[in-house]
């Protein structure tokens, strides 16, 4: 979250109003300091005091400075702001769809996105496309936490590398192929003993917070580790527990959990249960 400001005071149309009161302040008093027009509004506006006004000078800062001020556009454009800038929890649930995603909000939420007009039912195109808009925008915040939890266990795996190589006397570092080369096969190369000569150790590293445990594997993947064989290992980083738990499983725990292509279609991609 960026600011200090907590997002359910941002979300709330005591913030809005406090916002609009605010810009229209601003347009008619060009001349005058943030601090200034705040004091100006506090002394002329008798609902300036209602308002959330520390709120409304933080979501100042993230919206359009050309937006409508008039009506539902207006709100549409804070939601926006708020979910672009601040990426509430709830706005996870947004890719649910819209009935889901309202039925998982609280009145005082709900208040706010009816006030938007983004409630009709049928919803008119405009509708249609902000709703497609702002959806993309909590998709890809939840795309870049999952790139960031990936990257988060391929260091975990590195650091554990380390040590293991260490304990078995072998000179060489893992590098982290993963960030270099996307289309390696692999996340970390490392190294390992095997009848007392040293060999190369290939690990494709998987974080997850799913209960009963399991991770997702492509298609590709599974090719690239089946054509390996043993020197391919899978790393599974259980994130949900702090520090995180570390399963290693080898090619072949994986194989009977890997799906049968028929005359109808092939598999892409298959969830793998980690097991104990």
């Amino acid at each position: 979250m960026s600011g200090s400001i907590p997002t359910e005071r941002l979300f709330s149309l005591s913030c809005f109003e406090g916002l609009k009161l605010f810009r229209i302040y601003a347009e008619n008093h060009t001349g005058l300091l943030q601090a200034e027009l705040l004091e100006l509004l506090h002394q002329v506006e008798a609902d300036a005091s209602s308002l959330d006004m520390e709120a409304a000078v933080e979501l100042h800062a993230h919206l359009d400075i050309a937006c409508q001020l008039d009506g539902e556009p207006f709100y549409q454009s804070c939601i926006k702001a708020v979910v672009i800038s601040h990426q509430p929890i709830w706005a996870k649930t947004m890719r649910q769809g819209r009935v889901r995603f309202i039925d998982s909000l609280d009145s005082d939420d709900r208040d706010v996105f009816a006030a938007a007009g983004l409630l009709s039912n049928p919803p008119d195109i405009a509708v249609v496309s902000w709703w497609d808009d702002v959806v993309g925008h909590a998709r890809l915040a939840v795309d870049i936490e999952k790139m960031e939890q990936a990257r988060r266990a391929e260091a975990l795996t590195i650091e554990y590398e380390v040590e293991r190589l260490k304990a078995l006397g072998i000179s060489k570092a893992p590098e982290w192929t993963g960030l270099d080369d996307n289309f390696a096969g692999y996340d970390v190369l490392s190294h390992d003993l095997v009848a007392g000569a040293e060999v190369n150790r290939m690990i494709e590293v998987k974080s997850t917070t799913n209960s009963p445990l399991r991770f997702y594997l492509s298609r590709n993947e599974w090719n690239t580790a089946d054509k390996i064989g043993d020197a391919y290992v899978f790393h599974v980083w259980n994130m949900a527990l702090e520090p995180p738990a570390l399963f290693e499983r080898a090619v072949e725990d994986i194989r009977p959990h890997i799906p049968s292509d028929n005359e109808k279609g092939n598999w892409s991609n298959a969830a793998i249960p980690v097991g104990s």
